[in-house]
């Protein structure tokens, strides 16, 4: 699994790495929990610690979508960046 190494923007303006993201999980191999997305071309990427909460969010929304009856919110844009010094997802 690849780490995601998100690009540092200098300005809202601009726009940091948009990948087609398929899936957002956690794996737990060896009991150390790995927060990742899963692209349309099926490359994995490890997400920083820092997106756990972000990742644990969208897994549930996503959840919720499909037991509602809805279709998943997947595939779908995702931007990630560094901004203010602050790494961040968002949906597109």
């Amino acid at each position: 699994m690849t780490p995601l190494d998100p690009p540092m923007i200098a300005s809202p303006e601009e726009t940091g790495l948009i990948l087609e993201v398929a899936a957002v999980g956690i794996l737990d191999p060896a009991g150390a929990d790995l927060i990742y997305v899963r692209t349309t071309n099926g490359t994995q990427y490890q997400l920083p610690e820092v997106l756990r909460e972000w990742a644990t969010t969208a897994i549930g929304a996503n959840l919720l979508s499909v037991q509602a009856g809805e279709p998943s919110e997947y595939p779908r844009p995702i931007e990630f960046g560094i901004f203010d010094g602050h790494v961040y997802a968002e949906l597109l």
